[in-house]
């Protein structure tokens, strides 16, 4: 009978440091959990953002690709309809890329918004040469202007940049 009794006195302390450790360790669960989605979700926004700003830089250089183009008197078919849809493509780009600033602004932390504050600057760098002609009047099209090509490459840069401090919020 003592046995009996001591096993059951033994079982209920132990039920109750079970559920008193369960209770006392929900608190650190629910923040870990919450930490990780915000996590997540900071890995999310600087993912778009890197896609809007490659996107943006492609859709950038083919625009100064069909002005130099067109510049010198070789259009090609339907130039005119590509040219809206790069700018159409360019826009929305520009617009993600806004997006996921006022996001990343929101959520911070500070060093990931002041880099991508750099990019969006690059970017503007590079929309500003978009019509920028070729030394010349000679059309190469895998080489563009040299203020393009630096524009280009600056952007690309920032891109890589902001990429680094991503990884090191993120991670």
């Amino acid at each position: 009978m003592l046995t009996a009794l001591g096993a059951a006195v033994i079982a209920a302390v132990a039920s109750l440091v079970g559920v008193t450790l369960g209770a006392l360790l929900e608190p650190l669960k629910l923040n870990a959990a919450r930490r990780a989605k915000q996590r997540q979700d900071r890995a999310d926004r600087c993912a778009g953002m890197i896609e809007a700003a490659t996107r943006s830089r492609k859709h950038l250089l083919d625009l100064n690709l069909l002005h130099r183009r067109k510049s010198l008197g070789k259009p090609g078919k339907a130039d005119a309809q590509r040219e809206i849809d790069f700018e159409d493509a360019y826009s929305a780009a520009r617009s993600e890329m806004r997006t996921f600033f006022g996001l990343l602004v929101m959520s911070g932390p500070d060093e990931l918004v002041e880099q991508a504050k750099a990019l969006r600057g690059k970017a503007e760098e590079l929309y500003h040469t978009r019509f920028e002609l070729d030394a010349g009047g000679t059309l190469i099209p895998m080489s563009p202007p040299e203020p393009v090509r630096t524009a280009a490459s600056e952007f690309a840069r920032a891109i890589e940049e902001f990429a680094l401090v991503a990884r090191k919020h993120t991670s």
